[in-house]
């Protein structure tokens, strides 16, 4: 029979090469001299099986069983051995194939070894296990040695029953057993262990089962609250959300009214306090023109006494009454031409100053206009302005455009911890870099920042536990900034393009200086394109590269640009924030400037209207004047020429010069009295606009009074509603706080929660005084004793259950150790006496005579008693084994081994030179006896007896041609006969 089909080896003591060992007869020999390893084949079998003994390998560790080096050869890092199989015959009796390779790999540097079975991985307990099967073990009949063929007969009972109980098969039973054993004492020390956490369980379970129960109550009761609660709370938040939104409403029609009826009252004001300031300028005016007036009528008055001199003069020079008549004549043409021409000069002027007043009336009344059309103008953007003001600050404060997560965090800020703000909140950004940063920035505008990790935690949970979304969250604790390095900064710089570097170029606290060095620590500003493809190659696209434009350059060279829309929802929201409040401001200056323009032009618009009325009226009146000197002038003339018979031509060469005089006086009255005249028109016309001005200081000052009455009315009314609207988004931020701080719900999470279950508002407040007194009376309580009653009483009924089990193992176990002891027990005491029936005869074959036999040491206990050996060789009478010789020895062991091959044969047997004690006879004896064998056993015999070399099939002869390095060769009978005859 074969069984062990080959054997190949490498890196295996010292089989240095890959060697094979092809097996192709029953009866193999192994021949060579002393150290050439010819025991190492047998230690290379025993190993691959799972040996684990160093000293049964011959050798002190298990790096020994490594090839170590020659003078030639390096050592090796590796072992490997692969012992293949016919399992035709189902000696591997757990393995279904006709042919079994078993192979062991050890590695020197890990010091493990791998197992494999037909080229898949196993366990070392698989290999052991399957060589049990066949009885391929170092304590069977598989592999013996001429040590342990003379200690066999030297040994103790007790150890020789070892070979008893692998040929009988006990020797899986025993493994078994042990096995049973170790387990059922396992069992048992569980069986104690749970034991004592059942009764430790037991002890605990009233106590928590009072708890639970009490635990139970009150969250029966506090779910029934927070039903009701977060109902009324969610009912609430609606109704404020909802009246929010109305008194916001109102507040902002209120306030439009407000900011209308102020610019009235404010135009009002201004108009007064100007007509106030021009009438003070007007009474300052008035003095000096009355002083005017005055000095013009005493200089009239005095010229008139002059004339009145002149004329009495002239009477006491005359001679007779119609020279005297004549004379006077003259006179009074020449007074009244004079003031003909007076009043002519007079009305020219007028007309001219009325044409050049009524064209600086026209261009004032389209300045005015003009200066209205740019008010309205200025108040539609003013409007618009303020408007987005409030849009912004509406959003702002709503948290508006926001992601879900960021949102419910920054609703929640009061109740939940550390929370700082938005990154939005906390940087600033030039206008020129809003672009650029809004490109690398975007969502992370929104991250939130917090003091540490732990507020983190909390906030996480607050999201998770209410479905609130998500949000990144920066925790100044743990945050660490991304940096450039120092020679490369400087690098950078000195490039052409180079703007900054974002975490520089963004403005922020210096105490949050980590966020940006954290988000954009390592991104640099360039002006354009070709310098963002310039800075990298310089970096090696190693860093972030951003233009002002905001195209991209990544690190490792991928690029991002093209349009972009203009953000307005990121960076731009405060600092257009910023711009809309600088705009309001220079709109409202130039809303004051424009007001102060267009009254100053209102005053001079009445002036002018003033003028050019009494122009109208002086006009008239010298008309007027006019008409009456040319009827005076006509009598005069009429009586002169009746008097002297000629036409009055004022050439008259008698004219005297006291006339002259007289005439030259009445010129100068003629001229002081238009001087009186144009000082009477201009006091008239200041007189009319004190006049109107006082009218209109009284109209105003009534009607500011009302205007300003209604003004108050509406701030009021604001104030209320404001208060109204403050205390409303107080009450809605409380329930939000609320139901965040009490339950940690979001208001949408609530509102998913909310019951109809408000019908009767004094039934549910009742029944919420009466849950919250209920929970007050229950005092302390431990929630958590509810899923630890459960859990405890869950785990009681377990251990129960494992309990039970584990006593039902404990009886299969003792059990299966009687069933196990029972076999053993039927098995041992076949395979004795099997073997006692056999052994006589093979004692006879080998001694050439005698008997022999096995008994027990202790009969009544088979299981432990050891075996004893009792013989009689032909011719003599052995009390002790120990006084046989050493070939006696050895055939009594080769008998005992040989009986029990009879009725136990084994597919493999290895003998390692177990004839070396015998005489000549007795070894071709021996070597004749295994042939008998061979049909059922395969025997591989490492000798070095000619008689036994003989007898082999084929020879495997074993050298060393370089030192340390085993080499097989394959030997004819004949050959091997001449190589015995040599050594």
């Amino acid at each position: 029979m074969i069984f062990l089909k080959r054997i190949e080896a490498v890196g295996f003591k010292s089989f240095a090469e890959h060697t094979v060992l092809n097996y192709d007869f029953a009866m193999t020999g192994v021949v060579g001299p002393n150290g050439s390893g010819k025991s190492n084949i047998t230690d290379a079998i025993m190993w691959a099986l799972g040996e684990q003994s160093s000293k049964s390998l011959r050798g002190n560790s298990m790096e020994d069983i490594v090839f170590s080096g020659s003078a030639d050869r390096g050592s090796q890092n590796m072992a490997e051995v692969t012992l293949v199989f016919d399992n035709s015959k189902r000696a591997f009796s757990s393995l279904d194939y006709n042919e079994v390779a078993i192979t062991r790999k050890y590695f020197k540097n890990t010091k493990e070894s791998e197992f494999f079975i037909n080229g898949s991985k196993v366990r070392l307990k698989d290999v052991q296990n399957i060589a049990l099967e066949t009885g391929l073990t170092k304590s069977s009949l598989a592999i013996i040695s001429q040590g342990s063929i003379s200690n066999f007969v030297e040994s103790s009972p007790e150890q020789r029953r070892r070979l008893f109980d692998e040929a009988a098969g006990v020797a899986t039973y025993k493994k078994r057993k042990e096995e049973a054993i170790r387990k059922l004492l396992h069992t048992q020390d569980n069986l104690a262990r749970v034991n004592d956490i059942i009764n430790e369980i037991e002890r605990k379970l009233p106590s928590l089962k009072r708890q639970s129960k009490k635990a139970q109550e009150y969250k029966e009761k506090f779910d029934e609250l927070k039903e009701i609660e977060v109902s009324v709370l969610v009912q609430d938040i609606e109704l404020y959300s909802k009246r929010s939104i109305e008194l916001n409403d109102q507040k902002n029609e209120i306030k439009l009214k407000i900011d209308s009826q102020k610019m009235i009252v404010d135009e009002k004001n201004l108009e007064l306090s100007k007509l106030n300031s021009e009438n003070s300028s007007k009474d300052k005016e008035s003095l000096k023109l009355n002083d005017d007036f005055r000095k013009v009528v005493e200089k009239i008055s005095k010229l008139q006494v002059l004339k009145m001199n002149l004329e009495m003069n002239k009477q006491n020079s005359e001679i007779n009454d119609k020279e005297s008549v004549v004379k006077n004549l003259i006179t009074k043409s020449k007074e009244i031409e004079i003031k003909l021409n007076t009043e002519k000069t007079k009305i020219e002027k007028l007309v001219e100053e009325k044409a050049q007043n009524e064209n600086n009336l026209k261009s004032a009344l389209s300045e005015k206009s003009m200066i209205t059309n740019e008010l309205n103008s200025i108040l539609k953007i003013l409007a618009k302005t303020e408007n987005q003001i409030e849009e912004l600050n509406q959003k702002k404060l709503s948290n508006e455009g926001l992601f879900e997560g960021v949102r419910n965090i920054l609703d929640n800020k009061k109740v939940l911890p550390g929370i700082i703000g938005q990154v939005q909140e906390l940087i600033h950004v030039d206008k020129d870099y809003e672009v650029s940063i809004s490109s690398i920035l975007t969502s992370g505008l929104q991250n939130i920042v917090v003091n540490n990790a732990e507020n983190v935690k909390v906030a996480i949970k607050f999201l998770k536990d209410n479905r609130a979304g998500h949000a990144t969250f920066l925790p100044l604790d743990i945050l660490r900034a991304n940096q450039i390095p120092n020679d490369i900064r400087f690098a950078v710089q000195n490039l052409n393009g180079f703007v900054g570097f974002a975490n520089e170029v963004i403005k922020i606290e210096k105490k949050y200086q980590i966020i940006l060095d954290y988000l954009v620590g390592t991104y640099i500003l360039v002006e354009d394109y070709d310098s963002a493809i310039e800075t990298a190659k310089m970096i090696k696209y190693k860093y972030n590269i951003v233009t002002l434009d905001g195209q991209r350059i990544l690190p490792h060279g991928a690029i991002v640009g093209g349009s972009r829309k203009k953000r307005t929802s990121f960076i731009n929201d405060n600092s257009k924030l910023e711009e809309l409040e600088s705009k309001k401001i220079d709109l409202e200056k130039k809303e004051l400037e424009l007001k102060e323009k267009a009254s100053d032009v209102d005053s001079k618009i009445n002036v002018l209207r003033e003028v050019i009325n009494e122009h109208n009226i002086s006009t008239g009146s010298a008309r007027q004047t006019l008409q009456q000197l040319n009827e005076e002038k006509y009598k005069i003339h009429d009586e002169y020429r009746i008097i002297t018979g000629k036409e009055l031509d004022g050439n008259d060469e008698n004219y005297k010069s006291i006339d002259k005089q007289i005439i030259e006086v009445i010129e100068k009255i003629s001229y002081n009295e238009t001087e009186k005249e144009k000082v009477q028109q201009q006091i008239n016309i200041l007189n009319s606009l004190k006049e109107k001005s006082n009218s209109r200081q009284n109209e105003l000052f009534t009607q500011i009074q009302e205007e300003s009455k209604m003004l108050n009315a509406l701030r009021e009314n604001y104030s209320q509603i404001n208060s109204d609207y403050s205390l409303i988004i107080e009450r809605k931020a409380t329930s939000i706080e609320r139901l965040s701080k009490d339950y940690n719900l979001t208001f949408e999470s609530a509102l998913s929660l909310k019951q109809n279950i408000i019908d009767n508002e004094d039934e549910i407040k009742e029944r919420i005084n009466k849950l919250r007194s209920d929970i007050r009376l229950l005092g302390n309580v431990n929630l958590e004793s509810i899923v630890e009653y459960e859990t405890e009483q869950s785990r009681f009924d377990d251990l129960l259950t494992q309990s039970n089990d584990i006593k039902d193992s404990i009886s299969n176990l003792n059990e299966a150790i009687k069933d196990m002891d029972s076999q053993m027990i039927i098995q041992f005491k076949q395979i004795i006496k099997d073997v006692n029936a056999s052994l006589p005869e093979t004692f006879a074959r080998l001694f050439g005579g005698g008997t022999a036999s096995i008994v027990y040491t202790n009969p009544d206990d088979v299981l432990d008693s050891g075996i004893d050996i009792k013989i009689a060789p032909p011719g003599k009478k052995i009390s002790n084994l120990h006084l046989l010789s050493g070939g006696e020895k050895s055939l009594v062991a080769l008998s005992v081994l040989f009986s029990i091959l009879k009725v136990k044969p084994i597919p493999l047997v290895i003998l390692d030179e177990v004839e070396a004690p015998l005489d000549v006879a007795n070894v071709e004896r021996f070597a004749k006896y295994i042939k008998t064998f061979t049909d059922n056993t395969q025997f591989m015999i490492v000798t070095h007896r000619i008689g036994t070399m003989e007898n082999c099939d084929i020879l495997f002869g074993v050298t060393m041609q370089q030192k340390g390095i085993t080499k097989l060769v394959q030997i004819k009978l004949v050959e091997a006969k001449k190589l015995s005859n040599s050594n």
